[in-house]
């Protein structure tokens, strides 16, 4: 049963994760959603696979790879317009999931979030919605960019009055990578970390006001 959960509750995460770069990159959800449920069911078994198998720690790197090479052949895009999707996306949905699991140990709801848990699923499921949520704004808004597209063509005027979107996505990586970082040494959560987690979330929501400005 906990092989069930963690591959639905995957497959929903990942799922959810593709719904919100093709909302924001004004790809077609409906032309395009099967493949990636599809693509997401692959990465739900690669992931149980590799942590069954004591690999954690380098299951981020292979679930990127996947990642970037389903939105390279579905989509058609370069590898390089597929990096600035994926860490868009990667950053947006780890926010999310930083923000949901801190707000729930913080209020004791859980004591603790670990792999193959309950707790862990309902985690996942609820990263879905919100992340659906997100999506859901930004294309009621007539959000998101449009200068990557089909067979990569790349509007360079487009992407120029960005660039401070571009700025805050780095600075989102970097904020994150370091967040990481300290959570696999301390293998806790402090108030260091919840700063953390606050202050990419500021982040996010300014890199979700530059992506509903109305292009011109």
């Amino acid at each position: 049963m906990s092989f069930i959960m963690f591959i639905a509750a995957s497959m929903l995460e990942y799922i959810s994760f593709f719904i919100f770069v093709m909302v924001l990159f004004r790809f077609s959800v409906k032309e395009n959603i099967l493949k990636f449920a599809l693509g997401s069911v692959i990465l739900a078994f690669v992931s149980n696979t590799v942590q069954t198998e004591s690999l954690q720690d380098i299951s981020p790197l292979v679930n990127v790879f996947i990642l970037f090479f389903l939105l390279t052949i579905i989509l058609r895009t370069k590898l390089f317009h597929s990096f600035i999707m994926v860490a868009i996306g990667y950053v947006a949905q780890a926010l999310v999931q930083w923000l949901l699991v801190t707000i729930l140990i913080h209020f004791g709801v859980f004591d603790q979030i670990t792999t193959y848990t309950g707790n862990a699923y309902r985690v996942q499921v609820m990263t879905f919605f919100v992340m659906c949520l997100i999506s859901g704004f930004i294309s009621v808004t007539k959000g998101g960019f449009s200068y990557i597209q089909s067979n990569s063509r790349f509007y360079k005027d487009t992407f120029r009055g960005n660039k401070l979107f571009a700025i805050f996505m780095i600075l989102g990586l970097v904020v994150l990578f370091a967040g990481n970082i300290f959570y696999m040494t301390y293998e806790r959560l402090s108030d260091s970390f919840a700063t953390i987690c606050i202050v990419v979330v500021a982040i996010l929501t300014v890199m979700i006001y530059f992506s509903i400005r109305k292009e011109g």
